[in-house]
């Protein structure tokens, strides 16, 4: 009996705990609906069709934005009518295409990648391929194509211009993107770069592939303890009667 009341209570509080659920997914292989605004431009994946980890790889198409300026248009994902939820995350896979130029001050950089979320920034990191080195650190297999430094092992072009390497990152993998504090029923997601040496164009430029948008639903309410106990004494008492 006292394995049956502990299943009845461990049942209770895993159904109060909050579940992750995806509110948005895109591959970018169908035409994007209202809920993408500003620069919305989808094109071929190139050569880093095929490339990823494991459930997520680049394919079909991606949403590439080459525009210039300090700091470049945005790409902007609003979501409206989200469930009452704690937290929110997001993922995406991430094309760094062309010449960034990292960290260098010399005419050519900084260079930076951004995104924000309603107005705030919760990542920015300056990437390299051709001069100068940035600032971001793969987590263990955020690194999907390319190198993270000039040059370095693995370092490749795919596509677009072919004058210079690209790269390419997992950002399921960054923890700074997953479980942001939120309460809000909309979501504003902006992507896009920055850097008093950005350039665009077919100079520089980002595409993203595979995004996902999920939350953590606001616990349940369920009765309280005590009503599960004397729910559960009450059960108790009527099986060792009929015994």
């Amino acid at each position: 009996m006292r394995s049956a009341f502990l299943c009845v209570s461990v049942a209770a509080v895993a159904a109060s705990a909050g579940a992750s659920t995806v509110v948005y997914s895109s591959d970018f292989n169908a035409p994007l609906g209202g809920e993408w605004t500003g620069v919305t431009n989808t094109e071929s994946v190139q050569g880093l069709n095929g490339l990823g980890n494991p459930g997520r790889t680049f394919s079909g198409n991606l949403l590439r934005n080459d525009s210039a300026g300090n700091p470049a248009s945005v790409s902007r994902l609003t979501l409206n009518g989200l469930a009452a939820h704690s937290t929110i995350s997001v993922g995406m896979l991430l094309a760094v295409i062309d010449s960034w130029d990292g960290l260098n001050q010399q005419g050519y950089g900084p260079d930076y990648f951004n995104i924000t979320l309603d107005g705030v920034s919760i990542f920015q990191a300056s990437f390299a391929s051709a001069l100068g080195a940035g600032n971001y650190t793969a987590p263990a297999n955020g690194l999907i194509a390319g190198s993270g430094q000039v040059g370095g092992p693995g370092a490749a072009n795919f596509g677009w211009n072919g004058a210079w390497n690209d790269s390419a990152f997992d950002l399921y993998l960054e923890s700074s993107l997953q479980n942001i504090a939120h309460t809000s029923s909309t979501a504003v997601f902006e992507f896009f770069a920055s850097g008093g040496g950005w350039q665009g164009g077919s100079d520089e430029s980002w595409g993203i592939d595979n995004i996902e948008v999920s939350i953590d639903a606001t616990a349940v309410p369920m009765p309280g303890a005590s009503a599960m106990g004397a729910a559960g004494l009450l059960a108790a008492a009527a099986l060792r009667r009929r015994r």
